[in-house]
């Protein structure tokens, strides 16, 4: 099975092989990780959270504010510690270290999928709202397209591992 990508090329990242690119977006999460969650305990410790495009814009400053930003926290701290662990993989070729951040990531994308639909149909008629939910979407879009690459990495493991055995015997 040829992987989805050969190479990795975005406006942010350009390599000449997935291997590399794998590891640029690793890289790109755990610096992503690190701004979410410096911006989620800002907000939680009393900083402003009452822009429309913010994820926890409805949340309750004293109760849920605090449960869900705990959750996106833990859930980034995961994200570098996979984001770690997908490198290892790729550098001793152990495809199961790449899973953990092909899970994770796939489920922030679906989140961005989901939050964006909610700024539409929810705010569809502001401006800002439609603005942010569109920036969503090409945020999201690159996600997919930085998850693939990391994909097409573990696709080439995999089928450098899979066994080719020839059967020569006629039956």
């Amino acid at each position: 099975m040829a992987p989805v990508l050969e190479s990795c090329w975005s406006p942010c990242i350009w390599s000449s092989t997935v291997k590399s690119g794998s590891r640029a977006v690793a890289v790109y999460t755990i610096a992503m990780s690190l701004i979410l969650i410096t911006f989620i305990a800002y907000q939680m410790d009393g900083g402003d959270s009452t822009q429309i495009w913010n994820p926890l814009f409805e949340a309750d400053v004293r109760g849920s504010l605090l449960v869900f930003g705990s959750i996106f926290i833990i859930i980034f701290i995961l994200l570098i510690g996979f984001s770690i662990l997908m490198v290892v993989g790729i550098n001793i070729w152990m495809r199961g270290f790449i899973l953990p951040w092909l899970a994770t990531m796939g489920l922030i994308i679906v989140f961005q999928l989901f939050f964006g639909l909610w700024l539409l149909g929810g705010y569809y008629i502001y401006l800002d709202a439609t603005f942010a939910a569109l920036v969503d979407f090409l945020w999201m879009a690159y996600n997919i397209y930085c998850w693939l690459c990391v994909f097409s990495q573990y696709q080439i493991i995999l089928d450098m591992q899979s066994p080719n055995i020839e059967i020569l015997v006629e039956y």
